[in-house]
């Protein structure tokens, strides 16, 4: 899959495909500005073995595997952050002036989009 980029809400959603050697799946890569810079502010990599996401990938890299027990489907966990949690995930990534600007209904219309392509 090319990488398909939604500008929307405030914030641009990044979906492609990556692949790490033996691992690899969909991923979302949220971009936001920040200090006139467009910056890598949260991604979720819904890799076949090991699924994570990560705060602030650019930056302090803080990232937190998924347990594959409690969240089985990595893609439909994604799109519920991005639905449901967004802001306060931006904002726990360090972001919170982004956070103030996003368009949290904005993004719920594109995530169906976003969840056709992270499962084709």
């Amino acid at each position: 899959m090319a990488e398909k980029v939604f500008d929307v809400g405030g914030v641009e959603l990044h979906v492609d495909q990556r692949n790490f050697g033996s691992d690899g799946g969909p991923s979302v890569r949220v971009y936001g500005e920040a200090s006139g810079e467009n910056i890598q502010l949260l991604r979720f990599d819904c890799f076949r073995k090991d699924p994570h996401y990560h705060y602030d990938p650019s930056g302090k890299n803080d990232q937190r595997s998924l347990d594959k027990a409690s969240v089985p489907d990595s893609v439909a966990w994604t799109i519920e952050q991005l639905g449901q949690n967004l802001v306060e995930m931006i904002r726990t990534a360090g972001y919170g002036g982004v956070a103030d600007r996003v368009d949290q209904t904005a993004v719920v219309q594109v995530l169906p989009e976003v969840e056709s392509l992270m499962r084709s």
